[in-house]
């Protein structure tokens, strides 16, 4: 059956949504308007997600990121984690801080939120866990009875009944976390001392219960449709740690973990910062869905290479030189889609140009049309 034909509609705005990462742009010197638009799409964002995760041709190149896109980005401040590090993106108020450095009860850890970076880390020097290998000495899994998961759905009802794909996001995957008990450099050497392993694999399979319980009990009670876990797999030259390393110590529990949501009907999104192109295997692997690369990986050899996987690149920023016109910026677009038009992809813009997207949109929308 084929698709209706593009109709310039599809382009009108037809409602407004709260944008959810107003107050994170903001400390990077980026301001962004409270509300983001609603197009008139002929299926809802979440159906067109659905379609390009489960290997159909969508009707749109979808797009990713924390704002004025298909995405709509869910920490709620139950989650203590979501409030210590500034991340809280939910249905009530914006959250009141009054310091840069706080205390999350998970893990019983002080994060250190920079602001131009929009981001926290633990500071250095005095790890909560200074030998992995008897990590319950030193600190329990979070109690998830202790959160309120009635009053969580109930305040954040409005908030996710949108035609976006609404996504949980979950701060430390279990890299990160390794690294936020351990610190980076005893964290690094855990995963590949044979005396420590040991202990490294038991917290692992222990940290997998809890967040596929989290999940779980976030799906009952809230209507999303894809979980992302942050784990920064790299720095600006290369990964932390080997393909090897990965598919032996990370890779079985996030496959785990990937395959909880699979069950569960939603998808999973892997936020890896850092030059990681040579552990892209060790993602398709694990059941990842898509990753949002950093532009210091080569994104489009990646997409043409894995083209034929299951696996989907969030395609960073083009670059629109300052000043250009509309039509400049819409000939960008076209070129754009163009070379990954046989690619998975979606687009994952920081800072998005709504010339540039309603022109994907509609070259996309044309020439996959034309494909059905």
């Amino acid at each position: 059956m084929s698709r209706i034909p593009f109709d310039e509609k599809e382009l009108q705005v037809i409602g407004t949504h709260r944008t959810g990462a107003t107050e994170m742009f903001r400390n990077m010197g980026i301001e962004l308007p409270e509300q983001e638009p609603l197009f008139n799409r002929p299926i809802t964002a979440k159906e067109n997600y659905r379609l390009l995760f489960t290997g159909k041709k969508p009707y749109w190149v979808p797009t990713a990121g924390w704002a004025f896109c298909d995405v709509n980005v869910f920490r709620p401040r139950m989650n203590p984690d979501n409030v210590a590090t500034h991340i809280v993106f939910d249905g009530e108020p914006p959250y009141e801080y009054e310091s840069n450095t706080m205390r999350s009860t998970w893990f019983d850890l002080d994060w250190v939120y920079v602001p131009v970076a929009a981001g926290a880390t633990v500071q250095p020097g005095s790890p909560k866990v200074p030998d992995i290998n008897r990590w319950e000495d030193y600190v329990t899994m979070p109690d998830l009875d202790a959160l309120d998961w009635k009053g969580c759905a109930e305040k954040n009802k409005e908030y996710l009944n949108t035609p976006q794909m609404n996504q949980l996001g979950i701060l430390s995957g279990f890299w990160e976390r390794l690294m936020s008990l351990m610190d980076v450099d005893n964290a690094a050497v855990a995963l590949i001392d044979e005396d420590q392993q040991e202990g490294v694999h038991r917290f692992f399979d222990r940290y997998a219960d809890l967040l596929i319980d989290y999940i779980d009990r976030m799906k009952k009670c809230c209507d999303i449709d894809c979980v992302l876990i942050h784990d920064d797999w790299g720095h600006q030259n290369g990964p932390f740690f080997s393909l090897q390393t990965a598919r032996e110590m990370l890779v079985p529990y996030l496959r785990r973990v990937t395959d909880a949501v699979h069950e569960r009907g939603m998808f999973f999104e892997l936020h890896s910062c850092g030059k990681n192109e040579t552990l892209v295997p060790a993602y398709i692997e694990a059941g990842v869905d898509m990753w949002c690369g950093q532009p210091i990986n080569d994104m489009k050899m990646l997409a043409r290479k894995y083209k034929d996987q299951p696996f989907v690149f969030g395609m960073p920023d083009p670059a629109i030189p300052e000043g250009a016109s509309d039509e400049e910026v819409e000939k960008l677009a076209e070129k754009w889609f163009e070379e990954l038009k046989d690619c998975r992809v979606s687009a994952a813009f920081m800072t998005p140009n709504q010339v540039f997207l309603n022109t994907l949109y509609r070259v996309s929308r044309e020439a996959y049309a034309a494909e059905e």
